[in-house]
């Protein structure tokens, strides 16, 4: 009579078989990706959002090289091909995908070059408004050279050559007149040799 009355009734048998059910049910859900913590919370649990306008990009507060880095290796070595395109025409699909990877380069670099790296100098170049008007230019050279390159317009290609000379003579005629690649990774602009006609 005693175990009998300590028992468990049917009825709470079946509610915790339900509990357990769900429990599992959830579970694998969970472990497949079909639902997640968040959706399974009640909505007094539910977290509500900071901010519930546009999602806020990462900022980027420095480059972890200098800006004279970036502008040898990035810019300089994207800039010359296209300058040099003009007169030594992209012969093959290989050449031309070659040149549009080079005018992306370039873009980038324009704005990699609106954020201070080490340099020494990088804080004052980059809170110069002259400086971050260059960056931008040479961020849109970049995205017309790629256009440029894409259409396979050999002419657009030379005016974008154009216009990225004029935007780095500008900009180190401003800033680094002196220094125009402060001796790293050597000589790196191309001669009146390197366009000649084979």
């Amino acid at each position: 009579m005693k175990d009998r009355q300590n028992r468990p009734s049917s009825g709470q048998i079946s509610c915790c078989k339900t509990s357990l059910m769900t429990s599992v049910i959830l579970s694998v859900l969970v472990s497949f990706g079909c639902t997640d913590a968040a959706t399974m919370s009640s909505p007094s649990d539910a977290p509500v959002p900071a901010d519930v306008g546009e999602p806020q990009m990462p900022v980027v507060a420095r480059l972890p090289v200098s800006l004279n880095s970036v502008m040898v290796a990035m810019v300089n070595q994207a800039a010359d091909p296209i300058w040099v395109a003009a007169w030594r025409n992209p012969q093959s699909d290989a050449d031309w995908r070659a040149l549009q990877r080079r005018a992306v380069q370039l873009e980038l670099a324009g704005t990699l070059l609106t954020v201070p790296g080490t340099g020494p100098l990088d804080e004052d170049w980059t809170r110069h408004p002259d400086w971050q008007k260059w960056s931008v230019r040479l961020r849109d050279a970049g995205a017309d050279a790629r256009s440029a390159v894409q259409a396979r317009d050999i002419a657009q290609i030379a005016v974008a050559g154009d216009v990225i000379v004029e935007i780095c003579e500008g900009c180190h005629y401003d800033f680094k007149l002196a220094l125009p690649t402060a001796g790293e990774f050597g000589a790196l602009s191309p001669t009146a040799r390197d366009i000649e006609t084979p």
